[in-house]
């Protein structure tokens, strides 16, 4: 499949929800039923063959309906990534008649916790809604945000999950960078923080960060060595550019190492293949390579990642490592390591420089 031919669809701005880790786009738009039933039959139209709804809230889609009838009647494999507290068994019943895969959020079994980071008692209303899609034929994927609050409470979804079925689950580490830029006032700053969990410091080489948290849960739930369990790291670099359109045409592209999303034209106004010509051409430039975005990126790193094979450090602050935390901090640093090379980014025998 071409990369073109899966389409991101950001449905609407409009939400439910204020989950606290939220970084979804600042696009302002009024969705027309008209108008989305216009794209459905575009992408329709021009060979794409999957469909991903997001938002916002994608049920508060004011032509959602329409335009899944619309894919689903030629033939488009299509997704919906809802929140999921709109959905009642009527809504449910008439979703797996229109889409291939539901996917909804769990951040936690721990009613507290959920509440905390969406801002809303939704843990039961999910737990319903995955006991109702049990028998339903549809795929379920399942989306966690991999907090300083959560994370070590995902062995107890796993648990949670491993009781019935689903199809996917992708736990994805808490990128900060993507909610500061969202950040309005000092306290909610200070709840971003939070998020974030402990800075790395010059003695403990950030062996108690979330990135080396987030490492060390994945090593832990590989044992499971289900395949159906995926970890998503903010500095993976074997992230696909992707194609995404907003409902009023606007189609966008995001390209590895730019968070950027690059405005490439609207479908309804320059025609569908213009705008696939112009995303191809952008595709074939390869990642948009920003030096000074790049440079900060690597110095964001905690020690333990740079000083492994990639070697972005000062001997010195080797030397300011506590010995208390030299065995967590090599093996983190072979865990990163192992990480680089599953994603084709060093050699396979590329060793540590740390000994």
């Amino acid at each position: 499949m071409e990369f073109w031919q899966r389409v991101h669809w950001f449905s609407t701005p409009k939400c439910n929800e204020k989950c606290k880790f939220c970084f979804r786009p600042e696009f302002w738009f009024e969705d027309s039923p008209k108008v989305m039933e216009k794209l459905a039959t575009v992408l329709a139209d021009n060979e794409v063959k999957e469909v991903i709804f997001t938002g916002g809230e994608p049920l508060l889609s004011k032509g959602l309906d329409a335009s899944l009838e619309i894919l689903y009647k030629n033939g488009i494999d299509t997704s919906i990534h809802t929140n999921g507290v709109l959905l009642n068994p009527g809504k449910i019943n008439r979703l797996v008649n229109l889409v291939d895969e539901i996917a909804i959020p769990l951040d936690s079994v721990n009613r507290a916790t959920q509440k905390y980071l969406r801002e809303k008692d939704c843990l039961p209303q999910i737990k319903e809604v995955l006991k109702q899609l049990q028998d339903k034929d549809v795929r379920i994927g399942i989306h966690t945000v991999a907090t300083a609050i959560n994370i070590r409470s995902i062995p107890k979804i796993y648990d949670f999950l491993d009781k019935g079925r689903f199809d996917y689950w992708r736990i994805y580490e808490f990128n900060e960078d993507l909610v500061l830029g969202r950040t309005k006032t000092v306290d909610r700053f200070r709840e971003v923080m939070k998020l974030r969990g402990k800075p790395a410091t010059e003695t403990d080489g950030g062996v108690n960060c979330l990135y080396a948290d987030f490492l060390l849960m994945e090593e832990k739930m590989s044992r499971h060595k289900d395949k159906k369990v995926q970890f998503v790291g903010v500095y993976d670099y074997d992230r696909n550019p992707y194609f995404f359109i907003d409902s009023s045409g606007n189609a966008y592209m995001v390209t590895w190492f730019s968070q950027k999303r690059k405005p490439i034209g609207n479908l309804l106004k320059d025609g569908f293949v213009k705008v696939r010509d112009r995303a191809v051409e952008e595709y074939s430039k390869g990642p948009e390579f920003d030096e000074d975005a790049f440079v900060n990126a690597e110095n964001d790193k905690p020690l333990w990642a740079r000083a492994a094979w990639e070697g972005s450090f000062f001997m010195e602050e080797i030397e300011d490592l506590e010995l208390k935390y030299c065995d967590k901090f090599r093996h983190l640093a072979n865990l990163y390591l192992n990480r680089l090379k599953k994603q084709g980014e060093a050699p396979k025998d590329a060793k540590l420089l740390v000994g």
